[in-house]
């Protein structure tokens, strides 16, 4: 049995999202009680602002890396490490000189954290391409690092914001060494070809704009709410997007195969029945949380965090119509089709900033929250409408479950590799 699930792409990423999911919900539980309310917002304040400036400055470069593999390029990898250890190199002197005038420990901590996050994300969409279950295994033991830090920082340390944000850079960090080892190649950044830079910043754009609107809409919520509510308000409102976010890991267990498949080749069919998995899981777990949220809540975060569920509820409506955009996506990037999605989020991150300045001042962090559902709804719809024309496939074939389905799922986890 072992040995078909590390063989099985989908068996094994599921299996990873799920320990995932259960060391990240316990990371999140410690961080929460360790920090507080307040605290907690204004850490999540921080790491929202850090995710948007890592997207911003990462400008996008691994972005072309599916699309050149199908091209068969040569010293792909070799290439792109290069660019990215160039890039590295340029942020580390210009952190450097701003922290030594800052004189600010949080500054430079925001700094390198944002530095070793566009790294680690070059890394991982690499490593999605060339070696998904190094990966995936990699994941597991980051994520478990991550829950066994943040443990001993609990025990050992008063509540404070910069021992939180040192465990993440050491654990982007964990992640550059471990791939660096797997591709056997130092990178040089003094051996880049300037076309080829241009190259990846032309496609990156899009891309990077993309992933930015994509942030917008998971992030810009708590940056808009902290210009109306205090740091306390924000802490619960983050209980609901955490809870969601691993929620949606669930999704990306498949999205990450379809993204490995859609390297190679379009898989429609697949992409269909993971479609019909994925929302009838989806629908699952929103009703689990309408019933048992409460009790959820408080014996993970505590009675201080009760009140933030009727704000997890309101987020979680939003999560099936993100899972169409998560399970179609990789196949318009793989495509070279991103201008789609770029358009689709535009639209929808730009309604989302303005329901979020019309809803908060009135209704708090619930405004928030709505603004969200809505926006989420928006992004997710256009695209599988837009999938629906473009592939000639009706619209329940990838909303309603079949039997079958449950069957040939099965039968897939138990095969050693699809």
């Amino acid at each position: 049995m072992t040995e078909k699930i590390i063989k099985n792409d989908y068996a094994f990423s599921i299996f990873q999202k799920a320990i995932n999911i259960i060391t990240g919900v316990i990371t999140v539980s410690v961080i929460n009680r360790f920090l507080g309310v307040s605290l907690k917002g204004e850490y999540e304040y921080i790491i929202n602002i850090v995710n948007i400036l890592s997207i911003i400055l990462g400008f996008g470069l691994y972005a072309s890396y599916p699309y050149m593999k199908r091209k068969k390029t040569d010293q792909q990898i070799e290439k792109y490490l290069n660019v990215f250890a160039f890039q590295t190199m340029i942020y580390m002197i210009i952190a450097i000189t701003l922290s030594l005038y800052a004189q600010s420990k949080l500054i430079f901590l925001s700094l390198m954290l944002i530095i070793t996050q566009i790294l680690n994300t070059q890394f991982q969409n690499v490593g999605i391409v060339e070696f998904i279950r190094y990966r995936q295994i990699l994941q597991i033991i980051t994520y478990f690092l991550d829950m066994v830090f943040t443990i001993l920082v609990y025990i050992l340390l008063p509540p404070n914001v910069n021992a939180l944000l040192i465990i993440l850079i050491i654990k982007n960090i964990i992640y550059v060494i471990a791939y660096l080892i797997k591709c056997k190649y130092i990178p040089n950044p003094f051996k880049i070809e300037k076309e080829f830079i241009c190259f990846l910043i032309k496609y990156g754009f899009i891309a990077m704009l993309t992933t930015l609107l994509m942030e917008f809409n998971y992030r810009i919520d708590v940056i808009i709410l902290k210009q109306y509510v205090p740091y306390a308000e924000i802490g619960l409102y983050s209980v609901g997007s955490k809870l969601a976010q691993y929620i949606w890991l669930i999704p990306d267990a498949f999205k990450e195969v379809i993204f490995s498949r859609t390297a190679k080749s379009d898989v429609i069919d697949e992409i269909k029945a993971v479609l019909r998995i994925n929302i009838f899981i989806t629908f699952f777990m929103i009703l689990f949380i309408a019933i048992f949220g409460k009790i959820i809540i408080r014996i993970l975060y505590g009675v201080e965090y009760i009140n933030s569920y009727s704000v997890t509820v309101m987020i979680f409506l939003g999560i099936p119509s993100m899972v169409m955009y998560k399970i179609i996506s990789p196949l318009y990037t793989a495509n070279g089709r991103q201008k789609i999605c770029f358009n689709i989020l535009t639209i929808s991150a730009l309604s989302n900033v303005i329901l979020n300045y019309i809803f908060i001042p009135t209704f708090g962090k619930m405004g928030a929250a709505a603004s969200s559902v809505v926006s989420y709804t928006f992004c997710g719809m256009i695209l599988y409408i837009d999938f629906l024309r473009k592939y000639n496939i009706k619209w329940k074939e990838c909303l309603i479950i079949k039997k079958s389905d449950i069957i040939k799922f099965i039968n897939i986890i138990k095969k050693k590799q699809q």
